[in-house]
C-alpha cells in the first residue's frame, strides 16, 4: 500500500514537473520568436490625478500577440518614465521598479495569472505626483528573457487626454498652476491684445536703442556702403546713417560692424532714411544647449547660430557632459564617448550606459540616446560660430553630474569604498559623483580642460571661459573640505590657461568673490542674483520661470516640456523686467535636454521664445509693448521661421462663454453665447461642438446649453495650436479661481 502511494506520488510530481517545462518552453517560444511581430504591445493611459491627495492612476494593457501563453516567470519589461514614482500594492499583477533615475522596469508578481495568446489585460498602478500632460508617459519599452543578450523592442500606443479628470490638476500637490482650459486663455489672449501699440513700430528685434527717420528710402541693393573705425564706441554698438544712396556704418569692433549689418537684414530690401544709434546693455547674450540628455547633430545646431545672430545673441553655452552621456570627443581618451556616448541595455555598463529618458535597448540605433561630437565637427561649429560673433563656451558639470564619466572609466574615477556613501541626486542617481580624493580626478580634469584649450586654439578663437558646472552635488557624496579642495584645484587649472570660472549659483559656496566666477542665477526671484552681484560676483540672468525653454509654454494636457519651476510661454522670456546691477553681466536662456526627442522639438521649445530673450539681453528696459512684441513676433518673423523650414509654436486659442440670452439674435436660455480669440492677426480659429466637424470661427456663435464640451484650435502658417477645451456642461472639474488664489501663477 505504501509503494502504491508512494508510486501515486512520484507519478504526480512528474506530471506537474513536466506541466511547469511546458510552461516555461512556452514562454521560451513566446519571448524567442522568430516573426518580426514584436510577442507583445503595451497600451498606456492616465487615469486620474488626486485619487488620493497626490497621488493618481494610470492603466497598462498587456497584449499578448504570441503563441504561447505569458507567465509570471522569466521576463522582465524596461523603459523610461520621468517624475512619477510607483506604488506599490498587495496583490498588483504587475510590479513597477525605479532602478536608477528615470530608468524603470515592469516585472510579473507571484499574482500574475497567465495571459493567453491573442489576450488582453489592464492593469491599474498607483504614482506619487500627477500626470499632468500627455508626454508624462512612460516610453522606450524592451522586454528581456532570464538570460537573453538581445532584448526585443515593445510598441506601445498613447490614449489622448479626453476626460475632465485627466485635466485636473491638484491643489494639494506642487502643481498650483491654473489649467490652460478656454475661459483662461481667452482672458490671457485680451490682456495681450488690449496692451498699449504704436502705429510706427519697425520691423526689428531688438528694438535698436534710438532711430531717428527721414522722408525717403534707401534700397539696400543699390546703396554704397561706407564702414567707418570709431575706438571711443561702445563695444558691440554701431551707428547707421542711412541716406537714399549711401548707408554708412560706424563702430569700434568688428561685432558692432557685424551687429549693424544684421539690423540691414531685418529691414529687408527697402530701408527708411535716417539715422539709427545702438548698443546692447548686456555683453553676455546666450542660450545654453544640452546635448547631453538627448542628442542631435552639430549641423543641426547650425540653424540655431543662424538665428541666433540674426537676433544679436553672442554665447552659445554649451552644456557637453552630464549623467547620461558624455557628448564630446576628448584625444587620448577614447572610452568617454565610446562608452560615454552611447545608451542601451546593459547588466554592467562597461560598453555603454544605462538607456535613460529616451530609452531603447540599442546603444548603436540612430536615436537621440548615441552620438558624439568628434574633435573635427566642434572645431568647425567653433569656426561657424566664430563668424557671427558668437563665443561657445563650454560646459563639462563637475563634481557632480558626472555619472557617465564615472562608467566610461571605470575604477579611475571611483572605487566600492567611495560607491558605498550613500546620497541621491536631484535626478534621482545614487552614483553620479566621482571620487575627488582620488590622484587622477584632478589629472583628468587637467587632461579635457587642455584638450579643449587646444581645440579653440586650432579653431582661431581662444577660450576665455569655462563652465565647471558645480551644480547639484547631493548631500553624502563628499564633505566639505573634500570639495572644496578639488574646486580650488579646478580653479588652479583654469588660472593655467588664463579661464575665467563659470558655473550655477551654487558655486558660490566653494568660490570666493575674488576669483571673478560668473554665477548663473537660475532661482526666479532676484534675491539671489542681488545678493551675488553685491558680493562681487559677475552674475548671469538664468531665471527657470523665465528663462528655461524646456519648460512647457502653459500647463496644458497636450504641451511638451517640464514646469518644476513654472512655464515659459511666447511673453514670459519679454514681459518682465530684468534685475539691473554693475556686475550683472548677462542673460541666457537654457534648453535642457530631459524630454527632447528630436531637433524639430529643439526649435519648437525654442521659437518663439528667443525673441523675448534676444529683446531683454538687448535692452534691458525695452520700449516695446507687450501688444508691439507679440505683432513683432507673429507679422515678421514666424513667417521668416515658417519660410526657413523651421518649427516654431504658435498659442492656442481661448474660448468663453459671453451671455446666456441675446435680444438681437433671439435667443432664449435654450442656447449660449461663445466667443473665441487668438494673438496674430494671421491665421484662422477652427472649433467643433461635442465630437461635431471642425468649422472656421469668424464671429460669436450659439450653441445649444446641452453643449458638453467645445474645442477650438488656431491654424497659422501651415502649422497648428494645441486645442482649448471649454468644458459647458457637468461642472467644471478645474477650480482655477481656487488655484489661482492658492498659488497667484500665471498662464
Amino acid at each position: 500500500m505504501h509503494q502504491i502511494l508512494l508510486n501515486r506520488f512520484n507519478l504526480s510530481t512528474i506530471m506537474k514537473t513536466f506541466a511547469r517545462l511546458l510552461c516555461i518552453a512556452g514562454f521560451i517560444s513566446f519571448i524567442s520568436c522568430a516573426s518580426t511581430t514584436p510577442p507583445m504591445s503595451i497600451h498606456w493611459e492616465m487615469g486620474k490625478n488626486d485619487v488620493k491627495p497626490g497621488i493618481c492612476e494610470l492603466y497598462y494593457t498587456i497584449t499578448n500577440h504570441s503563441t504561447q501563453p505569458i507567465t509570471n516567470q522569466g521576463w522582465t519589461l524596461y523603459f523610461n518614465y520621468m517624475s512619477l514614482h510607483p506604488i506599490y500594492t498587495e496583490g498588483d499583477q504587475i510590479l513597477q521598479s525605479e532602478l536608477q533615475a528615470s530608468y524603470h522596469s515592469i516585472t510579473p508578481t507571484a499574482d500574475f495569472q497567465p495571459l493567453m495568446p491573442d489576450s488582453s489585460r489592464t492593469f491599474k498602478l498607483l504614482f506619487k505626483g500627477n500626470a499632468i500632460r500627455e508626454t508624462s508617459r512612460p516610453e522606450g519599452f524592451f522586454l528581456v528573457k532570464e538570460g537573453s543578450k538581445k532584448p526585443v523592442s515593445i510598441p506601445c500606443t498613447y490614449a489622448p487626454f479626453t476626460r475632465q479628470e485627466q485635466m485636473k490638476r491638484g491643489i494639494v500637490t506642487w502643481e498650483k498652476t491654473p489649467y490652460a482650459d478656454g475661459p483662461y486663455v481667452f482672458d490671457y489672449v485680451q490682456h495681450i491684445l488690449d496692451a498699449t501699440t504704436t502705429t510706427n513700430l519697425q520691423p526689428l528685434l531688438p528694438q535698436p536703442k534710438q532711430a531717428t527717420y527721414t522722408e525717403g528710402v534707401c534700397q539696400l541693393a543699390n546703396a554704397e556702403l561706407i564702414i567707418r573705425t570709431n575706438a571711443n564706441m561702445v563695444k558691440e554698438g554701431y551707428t547707421l546713417i542711412i541716406t537714399p544712396n549711401q548707408i554708412t556704418i560706424e563702430a569700434g569692433d568688428d561685432a558692432g560692424v557685424f551687429y549693424a549689418k544684421q539690423t540691414l537684414k531685418q529691414w529687408g530690401e527697402t530701408i527708411p532714411c535716417g539715422t539709427i544709434t545702438d548698443y546692447p546693455d548686456l555683453h553676455h547674450r546666450g542660450i545654453m544647449l544640452d546635448v547631453v540628455r538627448n542628442y542631435y547633430p552639430v549641423d543641426s545646431i547650425f540653424r540655431i547660430l543662424d538665428v541666433m545672430a540674426y537676433h544679436k545673441l553672442n554665447v552659445l553655452h554649451f552644456h557637453l557632459t552630464d549623467d547620461e552621456a558624455w557628448r564630446l570627443e576628448i584625444p587620448g581618451l577614447p572610452q568617454l564617448t565610446s562608452i560615454g556616448g552611447r545608451r542601451g541595455y546593459t547588466t554592467d555598463e562597461t560598453d555603454c550606459l544605462l538607456p535613460m529618458y529616451c530609452g531603447g535597448w540599442d546603444p548603436n540605433a540612430p536615436t537621440t540616446a548615441n552620438g558624439y561630437i568628434t574633435r573635427e565637427k566642434y572645431i568647425q561649429l567653433l569656426k561657424y560660430a566664430g563668424e557671427r560673433h558668437i563665443r561657445v563656451i563650454p560646459e563639462i558639470d563637475m563634481p557632480g553630474h558626472m555619472r557617465a564619466a564615472k562608467k566610461a572609466m571605470g575604477n579611475l574615477l571611483t572605487d566600492s569604498a567611495f560607491d558605498a556613501r550613500v546620497y541621491k541626486s536631484a535626478q534621482n542617481y545614487t552614483d553620479n559623483v566621482i571620487d575627488v580624493t582620488k590622484p587622477y580626478a584632478i589629472q583628468f580634469i587637467d587632461h579635457v580642460v587642455t584638450e579643449i584649450v587646444k581645440m579653440h586654439q586650432e579653431a582661431g578663437y581662444p577660450l576665455t571661459q569655462f563652465n565647471i558646472g558645480g551644480d547639484e552635488v547631493p548631500k553624502g557624496a563628499l564633505t566639505r573640505d573634500e570639495h572644496q579642495a578639488f574646486i580650488d584645484q579646478v580653479l588652479t587649472i583654469l588660472q593655467r590657461y588664463n579661464l575665467q570660472p563659470m558655473g550655477w549659483e551654487e558655486i558660490t559656496h566653494f568660490c570666493q568673490p575674488e576669483t571673478k566666477a560668473v554665477c548663473y542665477s537660475w532661482l526666479n526671484s532676484n534675491t539671489k542674483p542681488l545678493e551675488m552681484a553685491q558680493a562681487g560676483y559677475p552674475v548671469v540672468l538664468a531665471n527657470a520661470n523665465r528663462l528655461y525653454f524646456d519648460f512647457a509654454y502653459c500647463n496644458h494636457h497636450q504641451e511638451k516640456g517640464l514646469n518644476w519651476g513654472g512655464y515659459t510661454d511666447e511673453y514670459r522670456s519679454f514681459d518682465w523686467e530684468p534685475l539691473i546691477h554693475p556686475n550683472v553681466i548677462g542673460m541666457n536662456a537654457q534648453l535642457w535636454g530631459e524630454v527632447i526627442r528630436s531637433f524639430s522639438q529643439v526649435e519648437w521649445q525654442i521659437y518663439p521664445k528667443i525673441y523675448g530673450l534676444a529683446e531683454r539681453a538687448w535692452n534691458n528696459r525695452s520700449s516695446l509693448t507687450l501688444s508691439e512684441y507679440n505683432r513683432l513676433v507673429y507679422e515678421e518673423f514666424l513667417p521668416q521661421l515658417a519660410a526657413s523650414k523651421r518649427n516654431f509654436h504658435i498659442q492656442q486659442p481661448g474660448i468663453k462663454i459671453v451671455a446666456t440670452e441675446n435680444e438681437q439674435l433671439q435667443l432664449d436660455k435654450s442656447h449660449l453665447l461663445i466667443q473665441m480669440n487668438k494673438v496674430m492677426q494671421g491665421g484662422e480659429i477652427l472649433y467643433c461642438i461635442d465630437d461635431g466637424e471642425w468649422k472656421v470661427y469668424t464671429n460669436t456663435i450659439a450653441i445649444p446649453a446641452t453643449t458638453q464640451v467645445v474645442k477650438a484650435k488656431v491654424s497659422y502658417l501651415g502649422k497648428e495650436s494645441n486645442t482649448t477645451w471649454l468644458w459647458v456642461n457637468d461642472g467644471h472639474a478645474i477650480d482655477n479661481k481656487a488655484m489661482e488664489a492658492n498659488a497667484g501663477a500665471t498662464f
